[in-house]
């Protein structure tokens, strides 16, 4: 006789109608983990289940000896050793959980009096709750839930059977019951209020309602769902219908009803492009199998309903819901059962279901179709025997047949972040569209405005466009603002859960739970990997990936592509050719979470930082050469991971890892006008006080080189203070040379042209001394500015020219570009506008070719300053609005003084005088004391004489007035005020 398992209950095993006694606790969970999982098991996986996190150093060993003591007493062929790992040789039906989920199919078909019989059979295999053994068990807590979930289903479904063939009176008892120990389950609740009101117990029906109603209120600060809602206006209106049986769903192939997966009774938003190219394929002769992916609540079975339902199809639409199924031998038998076949056993169901659809024309739509995937063989043979019979499948992994064509599903459009917040655009933003509407069902009067706008476009960016995401957190409406639920989502896996009665199943009552469905279906190396990936902020390579998950037996490239399939990770733009993958960040908060369950989260940390620091110092001196915009793309899409790794490396005390990486970074800031953050970086990393004394002094240097071009001279000569006398010590003539080059910057700023003069000298020596090549041209533009600085003009167009000569020869595009506005600049001041324009439209396109931010806004402001002087007023605006766009991102209060100088003169030179003194007076403010004639190697004339005009112009109390209120602005404000052609003419 077969060998009978039982899990529904204490766990039990029959032999020959004997109690099999399994006494021992670690092998009783072995067999239970390897009865609920109904496939080959990992030693791995095994290992984790049985001993946690800390595995004894025997363990593999142990669970060996564990197999062989269930060979023992179940029989040697009871257990069976795969490839994959160890697996429980199970017959038909001779697992409980087997012939319960057989007894569901069955009765979904049949009429309500055997759809009763059949229930009530399925809920007498339960002895007590599902693996009670193993309450506490993690390994347990997601199958002890689903079939949980499938029994009070059933028990639900049974009531229901009992109810259409007139048993209400008989149900009241029971109900009433069902309703104390599930209060706040609204299916219980409306079928009790139906039992009565057919009873002839109307107004108890309708104070059965407000008992509902009070306990959800109660308990959840929620009014009744709309179903409850509809049932109780039915009964008030005393409706015909509810005294009948509800109405007959769609018909199926053979002419009997069809199951339709559980849908909810919800309106369908947004989706028009996905929903018109699904029909599309799948009016296509070739598309035999479509399957539909996507992440767990990114909404791909209401997808396929919606492309499905309605279409004018000239087929049969046979809707098949697997979710309730993990036994890949039950997907034939269900489907031919949802089809109204009699034959639904797992040997002759696939030949049943070919026999069946042979010379038909049917779209079967398979729903969650990825914890069942070994069964894909299966829809292989039928595609090939079945010719009138196409597939669409819902799963958030492939099914890797030949015939497949793949459809991922995206998360909804979210607001455009570069677009002002405008409420008319933002209604029609899908993300947005489903949150209101589903918040509306929550609170009828919610309606998008001017006050919430902005929090709920945040909230639906952090919650990834998620459809799932989006419905549970709209249902906290009724309790929070769309600002209070954006505050809380720091924790978004916990405040995300359903409300009762919103009609969705157990896995997608929480967004934990939907997240927890896809992870339960990895592998052991997958679930290895994918906590370790959650360290990456804004993507990663495969190089990353590979360098986090550190020294362990696991191949990163399948694990990185099974990851892809399963929906967890998602392809992100390519980075000069090179493939990039990431989370959305509801996957990340997960991977985070099961990292630090794991234990090893710092050195995954450690890991990461220590890849960027080794990224960051391999960029530094290629940002010189000729793949420098190669290497500046590449760091640009790793930021969000090396803010990351800098954070990690001030917080965890890795100081002298933290600041070479922020040194190794300094050019890539300056290139990208981010030197702000640059030197927060540095100096937070600077303040913790430790490091060796030559990573400091370079970190110093660094900061010192990014303070320059923010002109603040003071913090260029405090770090240098610091960092010039170690260089010495060090003999670190490279080093010493460019910082004294940096120094001499200081010293124009002071005025101070004697010792300007001599640092650059003394960094030329330096770097000829050292035999630096790079440091003597950079020594050479130093100085060049330094002589334009002092009016020798025509030497200092000579050194400059050199220093382009051996920056070219080195392959240094970017100071080409950078020197070449430069000469640009000494040009302009000898006088010769035509040449100087050509010179700084050859640096703008140099530096523009590098997405050089910084030195495309120099180049742009010399060529307004020879517009200028040319009179070419609409070419000054133009350019003047480039460099607006420009500032407004980097903030950077010496170069804003510039430009804002230029707005100033533009007006003047329009006769708007009032307007020309208000700007003259805050870029006097955001330049500070600092008089020179060169500011970062651009020209920078004299604003004194045109200063002198307007007050002369408008009498010295008018200009007063009109200074002080430019000099009162913040700099947005005289950012806005410069560019706002309104304000310009009022003023």
């Amino acid at each position: 006789m077969t060998i009978e398992f039982r899990v529904l209950g204490p766990l039990e095993v029959i032999d020959d109608d004997r109690v099999v006694v399994l006494s021992a606790a670690k092998p009783r969970a072995l067999l239970a983990i390897l009865l609920i999982g109904d496939q080959p098991i990992s030693t791995d996986r095994l290992i984790a289940d049985l001993w946690g996190a800390r595995p004894p150093a025997t363990a593999l060993k142990t669970l060996q000896t564990y197999v062989s003591q269930l060979r023992k007493v179940l029989g040697e062929q009871a257990i069976v050793t795969r490839p994959a790992g160890y697996q429980v040789r199970l017959e038909r039906d001779s697992l409980d959980v087997h012939r319960f989920e057989r007894l569901l199919i069955e009765a979904r078909e049949a009429e309500p009096a055997v759809a009763g019989d059949r229930l009530r059979k399925a809920l007498a295999l339960w002895r007590g709750p599902a693996l009670v053994d193993f309450a506490f068990a993690p390994w347990a807590q997601n199958e002890m839930l689903r079939l949980e979930e499938l029994r009070l289903g059933a028990l639900q479904d049974r009531v229901e059977a009992d109810l259409q063939i007139g048993r209400g009176a008989e149900l009241i008892a029971e109900l009433e019951a069902l309703v104390a120990e599930y209060p706040l389950r609204e299916g219980l609740r409306g079928q009790l209020m139906l039992a009565l009101y057919r009873s002839g117990r109307q107004a108890d029906a309708l104070a059965a309602y407000r008992a509902a109603r009070v306990a959800l209120v109660e308990q959840l600060g929620i009014e009744p769902g709309p179903e409850l809602r509809r049932l109780e206006r039915a009964i008030l209106d005393q409706d015909p219908q509810l005294d009948t049986r509800p109405l007959d769903p769609p018909v199926a192939a053979t002419g009997r009803p069809s199951p339709r997966p559980a849908v909810r009774s919800t309106s369908f938003v947004g989706r028009e492009k996905q929903l018109r190219e699904i029909r599309e394929l799948l009016g296509q002769a070739d598309v035999r199998l479509l399957t539909l992916t996507g992440p767990a609540g990114t909404g791909k079975t209401r997808l396929a309903f919606e492309a499905t339902n309605g279409n004018g199809r000239s087929h049969d639409t046979v809707l098949v819901e697997l979710a309730p199924i993990v036994d890949p031998g039950l997907v034939a038998p269900t489907i031919a059962s949802t089809l109204g076949l009699n034959e639904t056993s797992r040997s002759l169901a696939t030949e049943a279901l070919v026999l069946h659809l042979r010379d038909r024309r049917a779209l079967l739509v398979l729903d969650n179709f990825e914890q069942v995937l070994s069964a894909a063989p299966m829809l292989g043979c039928l595609l090939v025997d079945a010719p009138g019979t196409q597939i669409l499948v819902t799963s958030r992994a492939p099914l890797d047949l030949p015939e497949e064509r793949i459809y991922p599903v995206p998360p909804l459009q979210l607001a455009d972040a570069s677009q002002p917040l405008e409420l008319a655009r933002l209604r029609e933003t899908e993300a947005i569209r489903l949150f209101v509407d589903r918040a509306r069902e929550a609170r009828e009067d919610f309606e998008l405005s001017a006050e919430n706008v902005e929090a709920v476009v945040e909230l639906c960016r952090r919650l990834d466009g998620l459809p799932l995401a989006l419905e549970l957190a709209a249902a906290r409406i009724k309790l929070l603002s769309p600002r209070s639920i954006v505050e809380r989502l720091g924790g978004r896996l916990e405040l995300l859960k359903a409300v009762a009665g919103a009609g969705l199943p157990a896995r997608h009552r929480t967004l934990r739970a939907a997240v927890d469905w896809s992870y339960d279906l990895l592998t052991a190396d997958e679930q290895s990997l994918f906590p370790s990936l959650g360290v990456f902020v804004g993507g990663f390579s495969l190089d990353g990936a590979a360098a986090v998950v550190g020294d362990v037996d696991l191949d990163v490239v399948d694990g990185v592509d099974s990851l892809l399939n399963n929906s967890l990770l998602r392809t992100e733009p390519l980075s000069e050719g090179e493939p990039r993958f990431g989370m959305l960040e509801t996957m990340r908060e997960y991977a985070l979470e099961r990292l630090a369950e794991r234990g090893d989260g710092e050195a995954v940390r450690r890991r990461h930082a220590g890849f960027y620091l080794r990224l960051a110092e391999e960029a530094e001196p290629a940002l010189l050469g000729p793949e420098q915009l190669r290497w500046a793309r590449r760091l640009d899409s790793e930021r969000g991971n090396l803010r990351a790794a800098l954070s990690w490396a001030a917080e965890s005390g890795e100081v002298e890892a933290g600041l070479r990486t922020a040194g190794a970074l300094w050019r890539f800031w300056q290139m990208r006008a981010a030197d702000v953050e640059g030197r927060e970086h540095l100096d937070r990393l600077l303040a913790a006080g430790s490091g060796s004394p030559s990573v400091r002094a370079l970190a110093q240097g660094r900061a010192a080189s990014l303070a320059v071009y923010q002109g603040d001279f003071e913090a260029v000569r405090r770090y240098l203070e610091a960092s010039l006398p170690v260089f010495r010590e060090l003999g670190d003539h490279a080093n010493l040379s460019g910082h004294l080059g940096v120094l001499a910057f200081a010293a124009i700023a002071d005025g101070d042209d004697r010792e300007a003069r001599a640092l650059a000298e003394e960094a030329l020596a330096v770097a000829q001394q050292a035999r630096d090549s790079m440091k003597e041209a950079y020594a050479l533009s130093t100085l060049g500015w330094v002589l334009a600085e002092q009016g020798e003009l025509d030497e200092s167009q000579r050194v400059v020219e050199e220093s382009i000569r051996r920056a070219r020869e080195l392959g240094n595009v970017r100071s080409v570009g950078s020197w070449t506005k430069a000469l640009g600049g000494i040009t302009f001041l000898q006088g010769n506008y035509p040449r100087a324009r050509e010179l700084f439209e050859q640096s703008l396109a140099i530096l523009r070719s590098l997405d050089d931010a910084w030195g495309t806004q120099g180049s742009l402001t010399g060529l307004a300053l020879v517009a200028l002087e040319e009179h070419d007023t609409d070419s000054v605006r133009g350019l003047l609005d480039e460099n607006f766009a420009i500032l407004r991102k980097s903030r950077h209060h010496y170069r804003s003084a510039n430009v804002l100088e230029i707005a100033a003169r533009l007006a003047a030179a329009e006769d708007r005088d009032r307007r020309a003194a208000c700007l003259f007076g805050a870029a006097s403010v955001f330049r500070g004391p600092t008089r020179t004639r060169m500011t970062d190697c651009e020209p920078r004339p004299d604003p004194t004489p045109h200063i002198a005009r307007l007050r002369a112009t408008l009498g010295q109390r008018a200009f007063a007035e009109t200074w002080a209120e430019g000099t009162a602005m913040t700099l947005d404000q005289a950012l806005a005020y410069a560019q706002d052609e309104a304000d310009i003419e009022r003023a």
